[in-house]
């Protein structure tokens, strides 16, 4: 009697510099990661070509993927609530209205606990009032959908690689038994996501409205080029060693950096140690030492192979274990069924 083929699974991550498409051997755990391709998010025919090259040779139709993106408009704050109010049903979203600045009503929002990853239910918090918001706008949902379909790749589900990030670091902390806070970064073109982490969950979350591009005045006047584009083309290509004047160009962000840190760091009396960008380009990870120096802390490495065995996630023998580096965390959380019995992790 033959029988039928499992079906493959996809998963994407859509980041704002770089975006990763990977099939996997199974939707669900346990799975072999089996391949996994990679190209700049700008180049929009790259993921119909992967698409192509990945699916089987008698498929048709969509890859049926789940998928995270990293929009510059997308937003993660931790906030502590009233536990008095927190039934009320205006409440929450007066929390993102006066707080974050952010309109409910065009945005996709999910409110989660700090510290256990669970949807958000005012009937059972208990003396839980830490919780995250996280989201983006309405409209970028639906275009991002819509760009997806065009490529090839059916959204089963849409969720922030961030989140997934995340969730994939403080798992692996908890894994590990770290008791150490960590400072993850995400270096946007014009401002960084910096949040502190632990393996109980999220601590902190602060958006700081210094970027990429503002390195990029200081490389101009560092070097003497005549303009900002020559500027540019010089700090992304990765054809310079830029490591000798790393405190000049994070100048503006090491001094508000050193601002969240000590704050956190007075209020809870414990030492944030370590560091991680999961979100640089392969041209500019470089700055996670150049920053992690600066502030006096490691770079956390992460040694996904046990870790991953031990979420039932093995490697294909076309994915090296060097190859999943920082930037392949959010994909690799993508994977992970948190929350399950296998993994008790803060969930994406």
């Amino acid at each position: 009697m033959l029988f039928a083929a499992k079906p493959k699974g996809y998963v994407l991550d859509r980041g704002e510099q770089t975006t990763l498409f990977a099939r996997v051997s199974s939707p669900q755990t346990p799975l072999v990661i089996e391949e996994i391709r990679e190209f700049d998010t700008a180049d929009e025919g790259a993921l119909r070509v992967a698409v192509e090259a990945l699916k089987p040779k008698k498929g048709s139709g969509y890859a049926h993927a789940r998928c995270g993106i990293c929009p510059a408009s997308r937003f993660i704050r931790r906030a502590t609530l009233d536990l008095k109010r927190v039934k009320e049903p205006e409440y929450l979203s007066e929390v993102v209205n006066s707080q974050f600045r952010i309109d409910p009503e065009t945005h996709a929002i999910s409110v989660i606990n700090a510290f256990d990853g669970l949807d958000f239910e005012p009937g059972r918090t208990g003396s839980n009032k830490e919780a995250v918001f996280c989201g983006l706008p309405s409209a970028e949902v639906a275009r991002t959908q819509e760009l997806l379909l065009r490529q090839g790749v059916f959204p089963e589900r849409l969720e922030l690689s961030s989140m997934a990030a995340l969730g994939a670091i403080i798992d692996y902390l908890k894994f590990t038994e770290s008791s150490k806070p960590t400072l993850v970064l995400e270096l946007g073109p014009d401002q960084t996501q910096s949040y502190i982490v632990s393996a109980r969950g999220i601590e902190a979350t602060r958006p700081i409205s210094v970027g990429l591009d503002a390195m990029v005045p200081v490389v101009q006047k560092e070097l003497g080029l005549k303009d900002e584009e020559s500027a540019r083309k010089l700090f992304f290509s990765n054809t310079f060693d830029f490591t000798g004047m790393g405190a000049s160009l994070c100048k503006r962000l090491l001094k508000e950096l050193q601002s969240s840190m000590g704050f956190y760091e007075v209020q809870t009396g414990q030492s944030i140690s370590q560091l991680i960008c999961p979100v640089l380009s392969s041209k500019l990870v470089w700055l996670e030492a150049v920053i992690a120096a600066q502030v006096g802390v490691t770079v956390l490495q992460p040694e996904v192979v046990p870790w991953l065995s031990a979420r039932q996630i093995t490697l294909g023998e076309s994915v090296s274990a060097t190859s999943l580096d920082a930037r392949k965390l959010a994909l690799l959380g993508l994977m992970i069924p948190f929350n399950s019995p296998a993994s008790d992790a803060v969930a994406a």
